[in-house]
């Protein structure tokens, strides 16, 4: 087992915790920082209809607690190039210096990159997670992300595999 870093905190748009979830690793959040938040705007994208769906437990079980309010004012600045989940995680970022956002789509990570916010996405999460050996093996977990619907192109697998010390496939 090697050493993660813990985070002092993560931040979470809706698309990486929903595949997380989907995926049965919602838990590594929790095992890779010391505080989660999620934007509320995040929380009503990834509850609405979840009763239906079989990650739903665990996304309400898992994130209840770490649901935040952001500044609408500030959130509004950004949702004319993000989604509204996107726009209040960016905007909740902003306001907490020093936090990870864990964040997917091309243009929020964009968008938050140039307002100076780290930015990690689920795959990289997982990567983190096996370098702390708190999964068995990178290649199953993103193999399950895109059977459930994941993209994550060819490079982006193999850079990874690559970086987590796993056979790439040929």
């Amino acid at each position: 087992m090697t050493f993660a870093p813990l985070e002092s905190l993560i931040i979470a748009d809706a698309s990486p915790l929903i595949g997380l979830a989907k995926i049965g690793r919602l838990g590594l959040l929790r095992a890779l920082t010391r505080e989660l938040w999620i934007p509320r705007a995040v929380w009503l994208e990834v509850t609405a209809g979840a009763s239906g769906r079989a990650e739903a437990g665990d996304l309400v079980s898992h994130l209840a607690g770490a649901v935040r309010d952001v500044d609408p004012v500030l959130a509004g600045k950004f949702a004319r190039q993000v989604d509204p989940g996107e726009a209040a995680a960016v905007a909740l970022a902003i306001t907490s210096p020093g936090c990870l956002l864990l964040i997917d789509d091309a243009e929020g990570r964009r968008v938050a990159e140039s307002a100076g916010i780290r930015c990690i996405g689920a795959a990289g999460l997982l990567l983190r997670a096996k370098r702390a050996g708190l999964i068995p093996s990178l290649s199953a977990d993103l193999s399950a992300l895109r059977l459930c619907g994941y993209f994550l192109s060819e490079r982006l697998v193999g850079q990874l595999l690559a970086a987590a010390g796993e056979r790439v496939a040929e």
